[in-house]
């Protein structure tokens, strides 16, 4: 989810009498998590920094505790030096750094929902949770938040006004998108991924020797299969043995499938849901080629 309808969301829940005065902190702890954004260039260059990327570490538990620690630290230092008005951190407390580490756990259960997931428990585990009932990013809350700052700046409505559209389109999104996601999940086998149009999703299916995709819809029901082989001379010993390198560990955390091809002494890592357009997010680190084992089989049998 964009970073305008966290803070919106922040501003909401905090908005009762008793935390009001914490707004400004909930909504600062509800942003950070994706400053992550500007790590990107990290992982793109060092391929073992991989968590740090844009859904990665700073989209942890601990990776929350300690942003939230730099940016409560970060304040008092700002207030020491007259960087922020006289009192404001005063007044807050301890409790500012709590409504900040608040609206940081907020932005998590905010992402949850949502595709491909999170590694919550980062650096101690790279593995991505998810309840999988959001596409992600969710491109309607990504408009809807800007129309209430456009309506709000070209006083189109008040601030409240737009607020309150604004969170109810946020209820009937998540409600809507929940019931689709119970139904489908019942009717449908496989991993289920949802599409931007909410009557749709992906499905993949995997047995020991190919993947099969396919879309499935509310109004048309399923579409043909596609089938990607999982090996191509090569075998799951060869492709497991190869997360010892961090560009395929990189490429893992981004993917949806595996399809493992080996020509000659090199082998290639492909993730045919995202190279073949099924599902454009995230962008980026669709294959990898990395040197194959000496001493591997060469053929298309999958071990377990």
């Amino acid at each position: 989810m964009d970073a305008l309808s966290h803070a919106l969301i922040a501003y909401i829940l905090f908005s009762a009498p008793l935390f009001s005065s914490l707004i400004p902190f909930a909504i600062l702890g509800a942003v950070i998590p994706d400053a992550d954004i500007l790590f990107s260039r990290i992982s793109d260059s060092h391929p073992s920094l991989y968590l740090f990327t844009h859904g990665g570490i700073t989209h942890s538990i601990p990776g929350a505790v300690v942003l939230s620690l730099l940016t409560y630290s970060a304040l008092l230092l700002l207030d020491i030096v007259g960087g922020i008005p006289e009192g404001v951190l005063a007044g807050a407390g301890a409790s500012g750094f709590i409504a900040i580490l608040a609206g940081a756990l907020l932005h998590l259960a905010i992402d949850l929902p949502a595709m491909p997931g999170i590694p919550l428990i980062a650096p101690f585990s790279d593995h991505k949770y998810t309840l999988g009932i959001l596409p992600g990013p969710s491109l309607l809350l990504a408009v809807a938040a800007a129309g209430v700052a456009v309506a709000t700046l070209l006083r189109f409505a008040s601030f409240a006004s737009a607020l309150t559209l604004y969170a109810g389109i946020v209820i009937a999104y998540f409600g809507v998108r929940t019931a689709v996601f119970l139904y489908a999940d019942v009717r449908l086998k496989g991993r289920k991924v949802p599409k931007i149009n909410p009557l749709e999703w992906l499905v993949i299916r995997k047995d020991e020797d190919c993947y099969l995709v396919s879309t499935y819809s509310l109004l048309k029901g399923n579409r043909p299969e596609t089938v990607f082989p999982r090996y191509r001379e090569t075998a799951f010993s060869e492709v497991d043995s190869s997360t010892q390198h961090s560009e395929v560990r990189r490429f893992l955390f981004h993917s949806y499938s595996v399809s493992a091809e080996r020509i000659g002494s090199v082998l290639i890592l492909t993730d045919p849901v995202r190279e073949k357009g099924y599902v454009w997010y995230p962008p980026k680190f669709k294959r990898v080629a990395i040197p194959a084992r000496a001493g591997q089989p060469e053929n298309g049998t999958s071990v377990r």
